[in-house]
């Protein structure tokens, strides 16, 4: 074996060990999910086994080529116009301070291809039987793939503290809106982009004559997988394109009013997930958002305004 593939083994190895913690307790989770921004234009990039790849925008900007990917755990902070802590709340352990930040940035950020990091997700551990009861949480990265890896960039998620032999697994994103399993177990792939994956949904049990049957996740168009909704930009667990308490807000407020049409950077608003929020003009943030909230299956007379856009994860106890 040559000397750099020793190194490169090295450091392999130290970069697990880091999350490892000697005797690993608890369990660790292989987990798939798609987001849909990431997925738009994405050039029907393919993996070699014909997944759809997401755009990792975020990570190397195609407008400035600068990776504006946070090195820590953005969903206990504010990012831009919104407080992601209000939906986002850690349980147990999971916001130890090794578990909430890369130890390693430029490594882990630094991969391209197929496992390159498209952005962080929050996720969470629900008590089987009880959807309301959260027993455990990971901030972790999701790849352009979309296995969802701890922050090492390639490990399975490390959830310490979890004992449960069954559960539920929600997976949030900061400007999708969220999605749940059915009950699961640690010892298959907890695979949200598949069709045949049972998902949780209200059905008809939220009222207004609306029935939220399979419609959890979004149907990409053209390859067949699901994938989260985007467009919840305030971070409400809700898609609305006006107002009140809307997301097209968020996206005016985040423009750049100095002429250039774009802002440059992590932001709420941007819907593509393509490292600018464009309000207005050419491939916008704004027309998106409409676009989504008018086109809802629930919204047939396409109200700007509708109200029950809505993500299919119970309230937290």
């Amino acid at each position: 074996m040559s000397f750099s593939k020793i190194l490169l083994c090295l450091g392999v190895l130290l970069s697990f060990s880091a999350y490892s913690q000697g005797d690993e307790s608890g369990q660790r989770l292989q987990l798939r999910v798609y987001l849909e921004g990431a997925l738009i234009n994405n050039a029907n990039a393919v993996n070699e086994d014909g997944r759809p790849l997401m755009r990792d925008n975020l990570r190397v900007s195609p407008f400035t080529g600068l990776n504006y990917l946070p090195a820590s755990n953005p969903y206990q902070t504010i990012v831009s116009e919104v407080n992601l802590s209000n939906a986002n709340a850690h349980v147990g352990i999971g916001n130890r301070s090794d578990l909430v930040s890369i130890s390693d940035p430029d490594q882990v950020f630094g991969v391209f291809g197929d496992n390159a990091i498209v952005d962080w997700v929050f996720v969470e551990i629900r008590k089987a039987g009880d959807t309301d009861n959260v027993i455990a949480t990971r901030s972790c990265l999701v790849q352009r793939d979309g296995d969802v890896v701890d922050l090492d960039g390639q490990s399975h998620v490390w959830f310490p503290d979890l004992t449960d032999e069954t559960f539920h697994v929600a997976i949030r994103h900061r400007n999708h809106l969220g999605v749940m399993s059915n009950v699961v177990t640690s010892e298959n792939l907890i695979d949200f982009t598949s069709p045949q994956f049972p998902v949780f949904d209200f059905g008809t049990t939220r009222g207004q004559g609306l029935n939220y049957q399979n419609l959890s996740q979004k149907v990409h168009i053209n390859q067949g997988y699901r994938t989260l909704w985007a467009g919840d930009f305030n971070a409400d667990c809700k898609v609305k394109f006006a107002m009140p308490n809307d997301d097209l807000t968020i996206a005016f407020y985040e423009q750049d009013f100095s002429g250039t049409g774009y802002t440059p950077g992590y932001f709420q608003g941007d819907f593509d997930m393509n490292s600018v929020v464009t309000f207005s003009g050419a491939n916008n943030d704004s027309s998106l958002l409409e676009a989504q909230a008018k086109n809802y299956h629930l919204n047939p007379t396409q109200l700007p305004n509708f109200d029950y856009f809505i993500e299919q994860i119970p309230a937290r106890n």
